[in-house]
């Protein structure tokens, strides 16, 4: 009886050490709970007492959690603010307007756009530092509304880094840096919104640009659109608006643009183009079909821009459709006109063209281009030569129905008396006499006093010979006729390729 008797006493000493334990960490745990809610109340009552006292508001000393992209944002504009710089153009004692540039070299150069320093007789250029110098032109590009324009400073200037805008991807975030309104060093955020957009309105075929939704306003021009790694992909140049004002879409000319043009500028004070010599028009789904081209790419030589052209020197002519340059195929006048001016002057392109449905090469020796003060105008056809925005007095048209079906041309042979008297010495066609209004030719722009020389790639030298061509004809056929068109503003006539469908 021993053993147990023991045993019960040593389970008994065991239980009344662990309900001692366990009541020592209870009154540790309810002491730190009390010391706890007493502290917490002594700041809430503190705090309270501050707010009812004098209503004074303090800064907190916490350090807040700092967003990545906000970082990015402050960083690039740090870095880039310090290369933009404002210009002011007066004709000597007035001031005229101000622009945006940037910095791209330590020793004083600046990338603007054309029209914001073209015309000025002074320009002055503030830096961030406040400082301001006189400036000069050192070259201006009218095709793609790039200058470069120098200061001559004592010191070394900051210099923007230039990035590679043919890496850039719809949706990446970008700055604009530059003096909307005359606000020096504002800085706005967006994104890439599209590539290679053109504006018909107002552009050339040289300019292909960057859409932006970072505000860009009167003032901005010439400034830089720069990447999150603090380089400049783009000069800032146009806006879409309504207003005058900020709308949502900007746009700016991409680095791989501007570098190009500033590199030559520097160099010869000029940008030097390729030059093909041709008349480009887009093609029409008559050209295409009659061509045998199922994907309907190309562009069609409306005509060969005299004698000299390079193009009809290696055999190319009016109505051959330019399908590639240098293997690379060609989709629109505008691609084809920045393909030929990116080629070096002198330099021998290997063009494929279609001629009937045959598919050519020919090596073509490039001259340069002469550029005009003006933006080329991009006319495409079929339209009437005469009435380019295609308005008519509907009160005046018959009604089609009523009409026969044929092109709704009379014509007869062209004869010496007729040539000279309309300036065509030298050639052979049936000349139009009248063309019956509302007749799918009146609609499609061929004229009295054309002279045709050609339908779907058939010769025509005479009234028969256009009459039969006709004749052979079916409704719902195509028709692509060539005629010799004389403008009103041009002294010279220029074939046109109009494109119809038979009644």
């Amino acid at each position: 009886m021993k053993e147990p008797m023991e045993a019960q006493a040593k389970s008994s000493i065991n239980t009344i050490t662990l309900a001692h334990h366990r009541r020592v960490v209870m009154l540790l745990v309810a002491l730190l709970c009390l010391s706890v809610g007493i502290a917490i109340g002594a700041v809430m009552r503190g705090a309270g007492a501050a707010r009812s006292e004098d209503n004074r508001l303090s800064i907190s000393n916490g350090r807040p959690a700092i967003d990545a992209l906000s970082a990015s944002f402050a960083r690039v504009a740090q870095d880039v603010e310090p290369c933009v710089v404002n210009i002011k153009m007066s004709n000597g004692y007035q001031l005229e307007g101000t622009g945006s540039g940037v910095i791209v070299q330590v020793d004083g150069y600046i990338l603007t756009n054309a029209h914001v320093v073209r015309g000025s007789t002074r320009l002055r250029v503030k830096l961030s530092d406040g400082s301001e110098s006189d400036a000069k032109v050192i070259g201006i590009d009218l095709p793609t509304d790039l200058a470069v324009i120098k200061i001559d400073v004592k010191k070394t200037l900051p210099a923007a880094r230039m990035g590679d805008s043919d890496r850039l991807a719809v949706g990446d975030w970008v700055l604009a840096i530059g003096s909307p309104f005359g606000l020096e060093q504002t800085v706005t955020a967006g994104i890439i919104s599209a590539k290679d957009r053109d504006t018909e309105s107002g552009s050339t075929p040289f300019q292909k640009f960057l859409q932006t939704d970072a505000a860009i306003n009167p003032g901005n021009s010439g400034g830089p659109l720069v990447n999150l790694a603090g380089e400049v992909i783009g000069i800032n140049t146009q806006i879409a608006t309504s207003t005058g004002a900020y709308s949502g879409i900007g746009f700016a000319l991409p680095s791989s643009t501007a570098v190009d043009t500033y590199n030559q500028l520097i160099a010869s004070g000029r940008v030097r183009r390729g030059y093909l010599g041709i008349r480009p028009q887009e093609i029409t789904p008559q050209i295409a079909r009659l061509n045998k081209l199922n994907d309907s790419q190309g562009v069609v030589i409306q005509d060969t821009l005299g004698e000299s052209s390079p193009a009809l020197r290696a055999g190319m002519r009016s109505g051959d459709v330019i399908t590639s340059i240098n293997n690379q195929k060609v989709k629109s006048v505008r691609e084809l006109i920045r393909k030929i001016a990116a080629l070096p002057v002198g330099s021998v392109a290997s063009i494929t063209y279609v001629r009937a449905g045959e598919t050519r090469t020919a090596a073509v020796t490039l001259e340069e281009r002469e550029e005009t003060s003006e933006r080329p105008e991009m006319r495409l056809l079929p339209t009437d030569p005469r009435n380019p925005h295609g308005s008519t007095d509907k009160n005046n048209r018959p009604d089609k129905s009523k009409l026969k079906q044929t092109l709704g041309i009379n014509v007869r042979t062209l004869t010496p008396e007729i040539a000279k008297a309309n300036g065509l010495e030298g050639t052979r066609g049936a000349f139009v006499m009248s063309v019956d209004p509302g007749s799918a030719a009146d609609e499609n722009g061929i004229a009295q006093d054309d002279l045709i020389i050609e339908i779907n790639n058939r010769p025509v030298t005479s009234a028969e010979d256009f009459q039969r061509i006709v004749r052979e004809l079916h409704s719902g056929d195509d028709v692509v006729i060539k005629v010799l068109h004389k403008l009103q503003t041009e002294a010279v006539r220029r074939a046109w390729l109009v494109s119809l469908t038979m009644p």
